[in-house]
């Protein structure tokens, strides 16, 4: 098996990990469906981030980072802090306006 095959098997391994980035390590996470996708929700103080788990078909993209955004606030019932949204269809960051 040629090197550039092994780096494919690790990498298909953590497309199924839902693990937070390492600064939300210590987070609360809760699992949520959302527009038919499974979601896990990680907070820790004023810093979120949803995972969506599983296949995502390409008709489906306009709709997921809406639909992950209002997870966000439907689980922690707080605002997203404008201009703090980022990422894509498999991981949104965002800070938190609890206020």
């Amino acid at each position: 098996m040629s090197m550039c095959r092994w780096f494919l098997i690790p990498a298909f391994f953590l497309m199924a990990c839902d693990s937070p980035s390492p600064w939300l390590a210590h987070g609360t996470a809760t699992q949520v469906q959302t527009a038919g996708y499974a979601l896990t929700v990680w907070q820790a103080g004023d810093n979120v981030e949803v995972v969506r788990h599983g296949y995502a078909p390409r008709k489906d993209q306009p709709q997921l980072r809406p639909a992950m955004a209002r997870a966000i606030v439907d689980v922690t019932s707080c605002a997203i802090r404008p201009g703090t949204l980022e990422g894509d269809s498999g991981v949104l960051r965002a800070k938190l306006d609890c206020d």
